[in-house]
């Protein structure tokens, strides 16, 4: 860790590359986001080497995350909350869903309320995940996400009060089970709608 954050203070990105392949190999993404990723971001104090990490650690994660669209399996849409810019969590998840056989539809940042909605309501998508540190949701966008037409699933420090308003499941980030909890509910949900689509 001590070594990646000098790296990174000094913008040395050959070095924080290296250092990152690293800690791919020790970790699994979705806990290298929490046991490095976010200690590393906690520790740096000087705005332009927490933008170069975070900017560092969510292309890695992407590269990781290449080819999550085309896994055959249930369609669960990611993305955060219309102001919530923090992405990494997110993207980790995203790989923990995909190697558990959900296809990703990857929204990302401050993602408008109606784009959530036109995508869940066009993809066929079985449930959608929304990432939020500070719930602030106005009226508009509360009233557009309470009318998704999946279920929809809250993770962040502002779950419980999104899930509140939003007639949603909290869900824990952290969770040792959080992962496989969603893509269990997203196989629950694409199967009720494939028998209710069969002929009886």
């Amino acid at each position: 860790m001590a070594r990646l954050e000098r790296a990174v203070k000094r913008f040395r990105l050959q070095s924080a590359h290296n250092l990152l392949d690293e800690a791919f190999a020790a970790h699994a993404p979705e806990l290298l986001v929490r046991d490095v990723g976010r200690p590393l971001l906690d520790r740096l104090d000087d705005p332009a080497a927490t933008r170069f990490a975070t900017s560092l650690l969510e292309l890695r994660l992407l590269a990781h995350a290449r080819g999550w669209e085309r896994v055959n399996g249930p369609v669960v849409v990611l993305a955060c909350a219309p102001a919530e810019e923090q992405v990494l969590d997110l993207i980790a998840l995203g790989i923990a869903l995909a190697e558990r056989h959900c296809r990703i539809a990857y929204l990302g940042a401050a993602t408008p309320a109606e784009a959530l909605t036109e995508t869940a309501a066009h993809h066929d998508v079985a449930l959608a995940v929304l990432h939020a540190d500070r719930d602030t949701l106005t009226r508009p966008q509360t009233a557009q996400l309470k009318g998704l037409r999946c279920p929809l699933i809250t993770v962040g420090a502002a779950a419980p009060a999104l899930a509140g308003q939003l007639g949603a499941t909290a869900l824990d980030l952290d969770g040792p089970t959080t992962a496989a909890r969603i893509a269990g509910l997203a196989r629950r949900e694409s199967s009720r709608r494939s028998d209710e689509a069969s002929p009886t």
